[in-house]
């Protein structure tokens, strides 16, 4: 279990940081629509699975103690999968396509990411529930990797916060990094358990 939890956890790294990019270069207004759009929700789809196996994968080398914690950990991200999966696929497989097809009238609803749309909601819920995930982690590590899992779990706070104001996102934007570090370093835990 040892190895799968190591590959899904640099999967779910690699996958955060091929959204990462995009997003910053979205930001920057350096990509065109709808690309950046594509360059931002096929990477996040990736990640979503990612980041389930490799916490299920944290059950095992667990200490009798610390599992109850990490079981939570992985009810949590389970539920952000399912939240972040609709979206994704939604956006992917409905909302950009018809909008490069010039259909997208009647479709705004599904549309994502701004301020009060629902799918923006279900994302915002979906990561309130991976930096939830997180911070439950955190205590069955030691080291760097506890102060990273912890430090990604508090993010939850201007996470969800953005559902009422969303220039908190800018409070949020240190997952950039903290997440895909986290992912490395259980990672290297993972590896170390083999």
């Amino acid at each position: 279990m040892a190895r799968l939890g190591y590959y899904a956890a640099w999967a779910a790294a690699i996958a955060s940081i091929a959204y990462d990019v995009p997003q910053v270069l979205q930001v920057a207004g350096m990509l065109p629509t709808p690309l950046d759009r594509y360059l931002i929700f096929a990477p996040s789809l990736a990640l979503a699975p990612c980041f389930v196996v490799a916490v299920a994968a944290t059950y095992d080398e667990g200490l009798r103690e610390q599992r109850p914690w990490r079981l939570a950990a992985l009810g949590l991200a389970v539920l952000y999968a399912a939240c972040v999966t609709m979206v994704y696929v939604n956006q992917l497989g409905v909302v950009l396509p018809r909008e490069l097809s010039g259909e997208s009238k009647g479709y705004e609803l599904l549309a994502c990411c701004g301020f009060r749309q629902p799918f923006t909601v279900i994302d915002l819920v979906g990561y309130t529930y991976m930096s939830l995930s997180t911070l439950l982690l955190a205590p069955t590590y030691r080291g760097a990797l506890r102060w990273l899992l912890a430090l990604n779990g508090v993010l939850v706070i201007p996470i969800f916060l953005q559902l009422f104001w969303p220039q908190l996102i800018w409070a949020a934007a240190p997952w950039l990094v903290t997440f895909p570090a986290a992912m490395l370093l259980l990672a290297r835990q993972s590896r170390e358990h083999r």
